[in-house]
């Protein structure tokens, strides 16, 4: 029982401790003197000057991330059991904290697509955002690759109002069209150049039923993008992984399985991608060129 208790305090301190992070980078609507308290804790970890030193457009978007994780966990607490149990505010700062993704993709993976930076740059690009929700990702891919149209999917109906609004108030709003379809049940062939496939927030059954359906939905020469969990640390990061992706309702794919589940649909040129700390991990394969 004293171990228990030790836990419990050392993780209330970190929950609090990212609390106040979350309110230092982003403190426009909350109380002054809770603010500085927050700063406070910041100052008391060390971290007072890397606060002042982040560039003001970075705090938003990290606010965004720390945010999500306790807006998520909270809705566990308080006994929601699946991903639509989220209240609206997580969502958006799910997708806000996706959307960061963006800036890595076009420095750091775009480059190992062969041929997709060429076809982003063309008109008549094309990319498939599967399980958009708030389309917050595929705005921000959008905004970055101004040739580019982004078909975001998805299943539930309160994320996709979510993610209406969040386009019609966009300036891309002429290139983001968004659809309630069961990617399962896709239908469209030679359609896109890239794929976005999150396994964490797609079950299973759904998972292996639209792989072969995407794999159609490319153009040759194309690329499917899958985003999953990272299996490769310690016992307790590994469950923690397992745990977000239940939680996520979704699919705990590690790389092995990513490789052989584009490979078996008949993909080549599929590998694995690095991706910094805190990003999904990242699996890639290529239709065939005709």
């Amino acid at each position: 029982m004293d171990d228990l208790r030790a836990a419990a305090h050392e993780w209330d301190r970190h929950a609090w401790s990212l609390a106040a992070l979350t309110l230092a980078l982003n403190p426009i609507d909350h109380d002054e003197q809770l603010t500085r308290a927050a700063a406070g804790v910041l100052d008391a970890l060390g971290l007072s000057d890397a606060l002042h030193a982040a560039p003001p457009d970075a705090r938003g978007a990290f606010a965004s991330q720390t945010s999500a994780g306790l807006l998520q966990t909270a809705a566990i607490v308080r006994g929601g059991s699946t991903w639509t149990d989220q209240s609206d505010e997580a969502l958006i700062a799910q997708g806000r904290a996706s959307a960061q993704g963006v800036p890595m993709f076009a420095q750091f993976v775009l480059p190992a697509l062969g041929g997709l930076a060429e076809r982003f740059g063309a008109p008549g690009a094309r990319m498939l955002d599967v399980g958009t929700g708030t389309a917050a990702l595929a705005i921000a891919y959008a905004q970055a690759f101004p040739q580019l149209e982004v078909v975001g999917v998805d299943v539930w109906p309160r994320v996709l109002a979510l993610a209406g609004a969040s386009v019609a108030a966009s300036d891309v709003r002429d290139r983001v069209v968004l659809r309630h379809e069961d990617v399962g049940e896709l239908t469209e062939t030679d359609a896109y150049d890239l794929v976005w496939l999150p396994a964490p927030f797609v079950p299973e059954p759904a998972l292996h039923a639209a792989v072969p359906r995407l794999v159609a939905a490319l153009r040759p020469g194309g690329w499917i993008m899958v985003g999953h969990g990272r299996f490769a640390g310690d016992a307790v990061e590994n469950a923690v992984n397992v745990f977000k992706t239940v939680a996520f309702g979704g699919t705990p794919l590690d790389a092995a399985a990513a490789q052989q589940l584009l490979t078996t649909a008949g993909l080549v040129d599929v590998q694995g991608l690095p991706t910094p700390p805190g990003a999904p991990a990242l699996t890639v394969g290529r239709r065939p060129a005709r």
